[in-house]
């Protein structure tokens, strides 16, 4: 830009005050040749207002507007206003200055005239922007009412303000530096904040260009008001750095006639899908798509993308690499200045570790830890349905309740490892065993449920139980040990058996109780005559315990006689229960019950409670050497506190501990032959007599038998059925004779004939029991008999 035709006349000066340079301005409107003005003192030319003895020196009137004529060539004196400024930017005395030379209004030439009538201050000052002029030393010369605004300051401060000073300190540097270029190149460009005198600040895009007023280099220019650009600037920087921060993945698609490509993605999304953004710009995001899956989520997302609206969806993907990955999408529409959808933003969130923790809390909510079977609620929620679905399809379904036999003994022998072992081998071959439509579950401790859908035929079911229940009593060795499960099977069906969860599991249940009380290790269906039994055996299960606290149950005593002099010396405490409605119901229903429920405990605790009084009570009638023989259950005899109980409460009745024999069976001794002789020891330490019932009906080990310190054995009643048979007769001689040789008595129990009895004569057995003699008695009966002398005959 060329201000020549402005009236602006600008000199150059040495500090002597010599004229070195001009412009054009300055020639038109002086009248001056150049020839003419070139080394001419300013005052020859420049008449100051001052009185011509207080003229002040140049450098004193730096910074400052004072009024004075021109003396022009033709003459003429024209009224005009004169700043001087110091030619640099550098702090120290100026070496020349600059010397602006302004007229009066109303004293240009003819020649701007045209110039003069138009508005050019109103047109500076209406500029949008901000308008300045800076000389070389850093100093306003022109500005408009927009940067006194920005600025704060009044325009009579302006002039003595260095430009530099406007700006932060940190970036006068800067503004200071773009300057420079301004006057070395012609031109810059910058953005710079304007700080105003009372902390107002203005952000600027500054357009500066060079340009001389006569020989007098200046730069003039524009500050464009950016400020609420810069403000939506960081908007924009703060969005997309949160963008780019954001740990969901972000996708930008570009609408393009129905087609949505992509524009950007974060790094999340290529962290996520492990696809940079020059991989997949340009392509529809479908292309991640698993095929087959989630279409009903995808046909909404491409409704809703149709009608441009926003759109959630869970749905799965493909990562590059082929993995599959859960992705929860939010798409939404952006529109655009035109109010036209021009984008999509797409936010995924990767919820495949969330997906795959809900799977395993539902696998752990439906599934039994220990077998990875299903549990309760699953097996509820799989019969319900599988209920629904045969009703109306019309086909059966069957319900298997499994009880491990004795698993307890397992526990308690092999330890809770082994037993947790067994489970799970129990359950592996369950599962070996069923069809891919049925079901396995773990109701909890040892109980297991199948669910069979549609069995064929009740004969293929029966079958397929039974070949369950051979699979299970395979041996199996845990820690080196062989353990030889069994179990107990009830069967129910749909819909003989029942139509709901409830009636179907209560019928199964109740087989199942059947099965254990038909001696375990078999497998029993439901029936209407079973569910009879079942019942009776629960509500007997529940009674036996209130008979207990009720002293509803008594002893009888069957007497114990000596077979070489025919006197009574002892007796066996038989149990028997009075119930209030039933009636006397004997031993072989409820002791059963009792060693299922554990019931068998404080049943046995009252049984030694009454014997001991029995024999304090003989004992007050001169019968001291009697002895009264209690049979002893497994669980008590592996209870460790058992024998202390027993010596404590043998000397609270005051009994000797010799007037009492325990009885233990063969098989409760060998199936824990060590803990049984440990037991036994213990028992024996406080001087009770022990015998061996049952005996020949186990298999006992000679090597163990002999180490037990027991001093009775007694034969099995069903050895002593049919003296006349050849092997009852050996098995008996032998038995006597192994007694005998150990160094133990032997009693024969259940003699009912002369028959029998005339053979354990002959053959030498010591004691014999059994209605032949006398049946079991009450305790005044027997101390009558006993008083009486009774004996048994030749």
């Amino acid at each position: 830009m060329n201000l020549s035709p402005m009236p602006l006349a600008v000199l150059v000066v040495d500090a002597a005050g010599i004229v070195t340079s001009w412009n054009k301005a300055c020639e038109k409107l002086a009248g001056y040749g150049a020839a003419e003005i070139q080394g001419m003192p300013l005052l020859h030319i420049v008449e100051f207002a001052d009185p011509p003895d207080a003229q002040p020196q140049l450098a004193a009137r730096a910074e400052a507007e004072s009024d004075a004529v021109l003396k022009c060539a033709d003459g003429r004196r024209l009224p005009v206003r004169v700043m001087v400024a110091p030619r640099a930017l550098e702090p120290g005395p100026a070496s020349s200055f600059s010397v602006i030379v302004i007229p009066q209004p109303g004293q240009f030439p003819a020649r701007y005239a045209l110039i003069q009538d138009l508005p050019v201050a109103d047109i500076v000052e209406a500029l949008p922007c901000v308008f300045y002029v800076i000389d070389p030393s850093g100093h306003l010369l022109l500005w408009n009412r927009l940067l006194e605004e920005a600025l704060e300051m009044p325009a009579d401060e302006l002039p003595t303000a260095k430009v530099e000073g406007f700006f932060d300190a940190r970036d006068r540097e800067v503004v200071v530096d773009n300057i420079r270029r301004a006057f070395e190149h012609g031109h810059s460009t910058h953005e710079a904040v304007l700080v105003g005198k009372h902390g107002k600040r203005t952000s600027l895009l500054f357009q500066c260009a060079r340009t001389t007023l006569g020989n007098v280099p200046v730069v003039f220019g524009t500050g464009l008001d950016i400020t609420v650009r810069k403000q939506a600037e960081h908007g924009l920087q703060v969005r997309e750095r949160a963008i780019y921060s954001s740990l969901n993945a972000i996708v930008i698609t570009r609408c393009e006639e129905h087609e949505h490509r992509i524009e950007y993605v974060n790094p999340a999304f290529e962290r996520i899908t492990g696809y940079t953004l020059a991989e997949i710009k340009g392509r529809d995001p479908r292309f991640m798509r698993l095929d087959g899956c989630d279409e009903d989520e995808r046909q909404r997302i491409r409704m809703a993308l149709k009608r441009n609206e926003s759109v959630r969806a869970v749905l799965r993907n493909l990562r590059k690499n082929g993995e599959i990955f859960w992705n929860d999408l939010r798409i939404d529409p952006v529109v655009n200045l035109d109010g036209e959808i021009s984008h999509f933003v797409g936010v995924i969130n990767d919820i495949t570790e969330a997906r795959h923790y809900e799977r395993r809390l539902h696998h752990l909510a439906h599934h039994d830890p220990l077998t990875g079977l299903a549990n309760r609620t699953l097996l509820q929620e799989r019969l319900r349905q599988a209920l629904e679905g045969a009703a109306q399809k019309g086909t059966t379904l069957a319900l298997a309740f499994l009880d491990l036999d004795n698993f307890k003994h397992i526990n308690d022998h092999f330890g809770h490892d082994a037993g947790d072992a067994v489970l799970r081998e129990v359950a592996q071959r369950l599962r070996a065993g069923m069809r891919e439509d049925d079901l396995v579950a773990r109701m909890g401790g040892d109980e297991f449920v199948l669910l069979l859908c549609d069995p064929t035929s009740r004969a293929q079911l029966a079958d397929l139980v039974e070949r369950i229940r051979l699979a299970i009593m395979a041996p199996l060795r845990v820690d080196g040990q062989e353990i030889l499960p069994g179990t107990s099977i009830g069967v129910a069906l749909f819909p003989d058996d029942g139509d709901t969860p409830e009636q179907m599991m209560r019928a199964a249940d109740a087989a199942m109780y059947h099965a254990k009380t038909m001696g375990k290790n078999n497998v029993q269906f439901h029936s209407a005559e079973l569910n009879q039994i079942v019942h009776a055996y629960l509500m007997l299960e529940a009674n036996l315990g209130r008979a207990i606290r009720e002293r509803e149950l008594v002893l009888d005593y069957q007497p114990k006689v000596d077979l070489r002099s025919g006197r009574v010396v002892g007796a066996e405490a038989l149990v028997r229960w009075r119930h209030p409605v039933e009636g006397t119901i004997p031993p072989d229903r409820f002791i059963p019950v009792a060693e299922e429920t554990g019931l068998i405990v404080p049943l046995g605790e009252w049984v030694i409670e009454e014997t001991c009084v029995a024999l304090k009570s003989m004992a007050a009638h001169g019968l001291d050497d009697f002895v009264i023989a209690v049979n002893l259950s497994a669980r008590q005899l592996r209870q460790r506190q058992f024998p202390e109980r027993l010596g404590q409460t043998l000397r609270r009745y005051g009994v000797d501990p010799r007037r009492l024999e325990l009885e233990v069976t063969e098989s409760q001794l060998m199936d824990q032959p060590d803990e049984a002789r440990d037991a036994l020891a213990q028992l024996k330490a406080l001087g009770v007599r022990l015998s061996i019932d049952d005996f020949g009906t186990g298999y006992s080990s000679l090597s163990h038998l002999q180490t037990f310190p027991v001093d009775y054995i007694k034969i099995d009643r069903s050895f002593l059925g049919d003296v006349g048979h050849d092997g009852h007769m050996v098995i008996t001689r032998a038995i006597i004779a192994l007694g005998h040789n150990l160094k133990l008595q032997v009693i024969a129990e259940g003699v009912e004939t002369r028959e029998q009895l005339a053979f354990l004569r002959a053959h030498d057995c010591d004691q014999m029991q059994g209605y032949y003699f006398s049946p079991a008695l009450s305790r005044d009966a027997l101390q009558d008999l006993l008083a009486r002398d009774t004996r048994l005959p030749d």
